[in-house]
């Protein structure tokens, strides 16, 4: 029996039914709710005006962080809290700091990007109390403006943490009240004892809540999409207009959220958003800190997961280069058991992976570091908008000049564009 979809919208708990699975958030805000402060451009990450905030909860915590409203399915926000532009001025009709930094520093001027601006805007408040100027940079990563410019918004994001905080959950990350528990005891009340099965138009999304019942999915419904973080496969709908008629929903499976520090390496579960992957990546890799910025935006890394990019086998994938540099193991699991593959035989041909029928990728092992001269992950000549990256790793200890690039008047090398790269495939 299909059960209604259930979050809390701007503090209000809502129920959802009667709506295809592959409904993208933006369209419920906009078209059911009119809530039409959350714009569509793009409809596919890139731009950022539908940026909203969703906070769940997280080993006694609620963490807030800043999504593509247009590339997340409905269904996968059962259980959690979204915010909207509309839900950022106090009862009273005054502006949040976010939005009066942005109206003091003129950061709007059309004003289609601004909510989304503002939403990123408030995710960077809620999480950091003193940013840097980096950390403004990418927080702002995801949005783009056509009009007004980036250099106000980024003041405003400076100027915002000079006004006074508000109290609940609207407040900055520093304030004594910062409303957590009030959104935690809210996202409590409604948590689900059971997997999440929700039906409609002959349609289908379940959530399991285990690697066990998402292995035992998958033997039953072999022909099911797996689905994490959506960033790829919710361009199948708002782009290529295909129908996902089955789906299997791993985000709520507890032990593949999960990532597991052993002496053979670290095991990152394949519902693990990008954002907390890169986190422990970053503690053992730091060399690679630059690749996994570059990786797409905090919006999208939020929801995207390192098992979904690896899983989609894109031939622009960006994590899979650095990955086989770095000895990764693909952890494929099924209702029988499981089976450890190198990344780098994970792929036997163009867009085809070593999955049989009723398996699924798991996790991924990073091995552990080993005493020896570090990689560095460096991209050839590819500027950082142009799409598909080229990355070569190659020892500090052993420079070389890359094919790719000239030489100046003066016999120096140098590159084409600003050798990075933009990244277009989310996984």
């Amino acid at each position: 029996m299909s059960e209604p979809i259930r979050f809390l919208l701007n503090g209000e708990r809502v129920e959802v039914a009667g709506l295809p699975p592959q409904t993208t958030l933006l369209e419920f805000l906009r078209d059911e709710r009119r809530l039409t402060g959350t714009k569509e451009g793009c409809a596919e990450g890139d731009c950022g005006a539908c940026t909203v905030v969703i906070a769940e909860r997280n080993d006694g915590r609620v963490d807030w962080k800043p999504i593509n409203a247009c590339i997340r399915f409905l269904p996968s926000i059962d259980g959690k809290a979204v915010f909207t532009i509309e839900s950022l001025k106090s009862q009273r009709e005054e502006l949040h700091p976010v939005q009066q930094a942005l109206v003091d520093c003129h950061g709007s001027q059309c004003g289609f990007c601004t909510p989304g601006f503002a939403m990123s805007l408030f995710g960077l408040y809620k999480t950091a109390s003193s940013p840097s100027r980096r950390n403004i940079d990418d927080a702002l990563a995801g949005n783009l403006c056509r009009c007004t410019g980036y250099r106000p918004i980024v003041d405003a994001a400076q100027q915002m943490y000079a006004l006074p905080s508000p109290s609940g959950w609207r407040g900055n990350a520093s304030a004594p009240d910062s409303g957590d528990n009030e959104v935690d005891t809210a996202l409590a009340a409604m948590a689900r004892t059971r997997s999440l099965d929700y039906t409609h138009g002959g349609q289908r999304w379940s959530a399991p809540r285990s690697a066990a019942e998402v292995a035992q999915q998958r033997s039953e419904r072999p022909d099911a999409r797996i689905i994490a973080g959506m960033t790829d496969a919710a361009l199948w709908v708002t782009k290529q207009h295909r129908m996902l008629d089955d789906v299997i929903y791993v985000g709520d499976a507890a032990d593949l959220a999960s990532i597991r520090e052993t002496a053979d390496g670290i095991d990152i579960g394949c519902a693990v958003a990008l954002t907390d992957a890169v986190n422990v990546l970053n503690r053992f890799y730091f060399e690679f800190a630059e690749v996994w910025q570059r990786f797409a935006s905090v919006p999208i890394r939020n929801s995207a997961t390192l098992c979904g990019n690896i899983a989609n086998g894109s031939p622009i994938g960006d994590s899979m280069p650095a990955l086989m540099a770095l000895g990764a193991i693909v952890e494929v699991r099924s209702a029988t058991g499981t089976r450890s593959v190198p990344l780098d035989s994970f792929y036997p041909g163009f867009r085809q992976t070593a999955l049989a029928t009723g398996e699924f990728v798991a996790a991924v092992r990073i091995p552990p570091r080993l005493h020896r001269s570090p990689a560095a992950p460096h991209d050839v000549c590819h500027g950082r908008r142009t799409g598909v990256p080229r990355v070569a790793q190659r020892h500090r200890d052993r420079p070389q000049r890359g094919r790719h690039c000239r030489r100046n008047r003066d016999g120096k090398e140098r590159g084409h564009g600003r050798h990075d790269a933009h990244v277009l495939d989310h996984g």
